[in-house]
């Protein structure tokens, strides 16, 4: 092979085949690039250049190369977006940029072409004085590198780093471009979408009139004739036996409840020792991770969760979206940030999955994102487990805790919401282990940057239980969702089932359960079962990992299927055979009692995260059976409101014009800008980003970076 490479230097480059043996070798295409001889002449003047002042800050005046490099730099750079003074952004002005010599040919240092994209790949390092032409001899010794990187220097001094960044400028602005075309279709997209007022009125009142008719015709009848209930009625009656019905339905009861105890939490992350003055970016996983925190009017509580999150992360990778439909913050959740050093976006649009979708355009430059909600302290442990996103994994959630204020265990009311989180995390570590969890949690996950953009993308846009449709998203992509089981993330929840005695909490700030689910959590139950089915029918992206993803989601259309049926086979069943049924409930509350203390005992012991024995048995489980009471009544209620909801056409996130539009801006900014603000050392820098609602709504834009209008911030200590 040396020798091979001795002959290919001693031949001129003009006379060397355009496909070399080296390429047939699996070696760097780099060594089939021909360099016409008239540019190698050209190369070669820079060869007179005194070596002895390569470092000094004066260089040499303009040559052809130069000239070339500048004509070529006019005519590549393009204009993508020339109505500056109509608002789309403001556009610095760029200073020329120096050049510097090029390298000789002759240079013993061998230059890898990846890292020409670098500035500073293209400054000349330290040289001998002496000029020592290669021989065939040294060729060998260098097993063909010489070669390779000669070629290599040529190229760089033939475009110089005006050019090349120029290129760089263009792959930027075809981004840009790319964005801008999602814009054109969501502007598009958003007056298709829109209804008039009366077919919105009409969809309205002819859907509540489909449901009376239903409900009359369907499950009445009477006198016309007998409906639904009545055969049902019927049939428990006559020909089904009660006994067979309830066995076959709590044996699948038992199943899903029972089935997780089989595997254990992870083992606790050791606590972090770092000395004095310690880089966090030497955490592993820190450093290709951003930590994303949507959050609306969180003045009062996001100083927590930032003095949580900058133990782990450093200023840089953590961005603050707060959000609201409002061209200007809507609180002083920057002035809070601003000592921290973090970047503070503010989107115009009150939509949390609208600020993930801007914080993960935000944070373009890393690999993976971690999403967590403004009330969610992070513990000084915290295992960042980006390498488990591997594979077909797009997604790991991690397990929770409810805790009141100030970390405390709260009310029981929260103490059995801690033990009800702990408890889903478990199934849903067994399903990530047998296929894929249904969802992470939406307090917090974490997510591969490139694989949630295309979720997004997929996302239906409902800003309610979208973490819900994040999961069914991911899973319809071919990603599988696992859990991190090692911590409990604290999380803030509401005191109370019905009544509370004030006071405020973080994210939508419901104060009881019964509006946190009544209202919100369970009014996609039953839009969901469509989903679901489609997805059990239609979806096989994940292969193998299928099979166990779907016992998962067939569990969720088995549990609503439950809970639309309640109300007419639970009231018939004690009809019929009342005695039978009120032994059948008590051993169904016993049958959970036993699967909660087990897992209290045994594997939260292990964590040391026991739940009181006075909220296990005294409060847990009348808790539970008023949350299903709960349930039931929610997904009638929803099925009524879907007539209002539906009225309305809702975009996805990337048909949403408002969205898109903030995320087109933050993908303006001139580069320039952005290495002078990378390069700056002040206190506050800034990349400013205009507010769509300003200009929707015809208000005067201005700088909002003086006046706090739209900002996205970092304030560098």
């Amino acid at each position: 092979m040396s020798q091979q490479h001795a002959q290919s230097r001693a031949t001129p480059l003009e006379h060397q085949p355009s496909v070399s043996r080296s390429r047939q070798q699996g070696q760097s295409v780099v060594e089939d690039v021909v360099i016409p001889e008239h540019l190698l002449r050209m190369a070669s003047v820079r060869r007179s250049w005194n070596l002895d002042h390569r470092g000094s800050s004066t260089y040499a005046a303009d040559g052809p190369v130069q000239n070339i490099a500048q004509a070529q730099t006019q005519r590549l750079r393009p204009n993508l977006f020339r109505a500056a003074s109509t608002g789309w952004y403001n556009r610095t002005t760029r200073a020329q940029p120096q050049r510097r010599p090029s390298q000789p040919t002759t240079r013993r240092e061998v230059t890898s072409l990846s890292s020409t994209s670098s500035h500073e790949s293209f400054r000349p390092k330290p040289q001998p004085a002496t000029h020592r032409p290669e021989s065939a001899t040294q060729a060998e010794g260098s097993d063909g590198l010489q070669r390779r990187g000669t070629i290599t220097r040529v190229v760089t001094a033939v475009i110089p780093a005006a050019v090349q960044q120029t290129a760089q400028e263009v792959v930027q602005n075809v981004r840009r471009s790319s964005m801008y075309d999602v814009y054109e279709k969501a502007k598009q997209r958003g007056t298709e979408l829109q209804r008039k007022q009366w077919v919105q009125y009409l969809f309205e009142y002819a859907f509540y009139t489909f449901l009376i008719i239903f409900i009359y015709l369907v499950l009445v009848g009477l006198p016309l004739w007998k409906g639904a209930v009545y055969w049902l009625w019927w049939v428990v009656q006559n020909k089904f036996v009660i006994e067979g019905g309830y066995a076959i339905t709590i044996g699948l009861a038992a199943l899903y409840a029972f089935s997780p105890l089989l595997v254990l939490f992870e083992k606790d992350p050791p606590m972090p020792n770092h000395p004095e003055g310690y880089d966090l970016m030497q955490t592993p996983g820190v450093a290709n991770t951003a930590l994303l925190i949507p959050c609306y009017k969180s003045a009062g509580l996001i100083a927590k969760t930032l003095e949580a999150a900058v133990k782990i992360f450093p200023p840089q990778n953590i961005f603050v979206i707060a959000n609201g439909n409002s061209p200007t913050p809507l609180d002083n959740t920057e002035e809070v940030c601003r000592p921290y050093g973090v970047n503070h976006v503010w989107s115009p649009v009150g939509s949390k999955i609208v600020a993930q979708f801007v914080g993960a355009y935000a944070a373009k430059g890393f690999k993976d994102v971690l999403l967590i909600d403004d009330d969610c302290a992070l513990p000084p442990n915290f295992p960042i487990v980006s390498d488990r996103l591997t594979g077909k994994v797009q997604c790991i959630g991690y397990t929770i805790k409810s805790v009141g204020p100030e970390s405390s265990k709260g009310t029981f009311c929260q103490q059995a919401q801690d033990l009800e989180y702990k408890i889903s995390g478990l199934q849903r570590a067994l399903a990530g282990k047998i296929g894929s969890a249904t969802f992470p949690h939406g307090a917090i996950s974490l997510w591969d940057r490139e694989f949630l953009i295309k979720t997004f993308h997929d996302h239906p846009g409902f800003s309610v239980s979208e973490d819900w449709f994040f999961g069914h998203s991911c899973r319809r992509l071919g990603g599988r969702i696992k859990m991190c089981t090692s911590v409990f993330v604290e999380t803030e929840t509401p005191p109370a089932v019905f009544f509370s005695s004030g006071g405020s909490r973080g994210g939508f700030g419901e104060m009881t359960i019964f509006k946190q689910r009544f209202m919100r959590w369970n009014f996609f139950f039953v839009n969901g079962m469509w989903y679901d089915m489609a997805y059990i029918l239609t979806s096989w992206n994940l292969g193998w990992w299928e099979i166990g993803a779907k016992l998962f989601v067939f569990q969720e259309v088995y549990e609503t299927l439950l809970y639309l049926l309640t109300p007419f086979v639970l009231p018939i069943s004690f009809i019929v055979r009342p005695s039978f049924c009120g032994y059948l409930l008590a051993s169904t509350v016993v049958l959970y009692l036993i699967n909660v203390v087990i897992f209290n005992e045994v594997h939260l012991r292990l964590k040391k995260e026991r739940v009181a024995w006075s909220v296990l048995i005294f409060y847990y489980m009348p808790y539970k059976i008023v949350l299903t009471f709960i349930n039931v009544a929610s997904c009638y209620w929803s099925l009524y409101k879907y007539a209002r909801y539906f009225a309305k056409r809702h975009p996805k996130v990337i048909e949403d014009e408002k969205a898109v539009e903030v995320v087109l801006r933050l993908e303006e900014r001139p580069e320039q800008q952005k290495q002078q603000q990378q390069q700056s050392t002040e206190l506050g820098r800034r990349l400013t980003v205009t507010a769509p609602v300003a200009a929707a709504a015809g208000v005067e834009e201005f700088d909002f970076a003086e006046k706090r209008k739209t900002s996205m911030a970092r304030s560098m200590v």
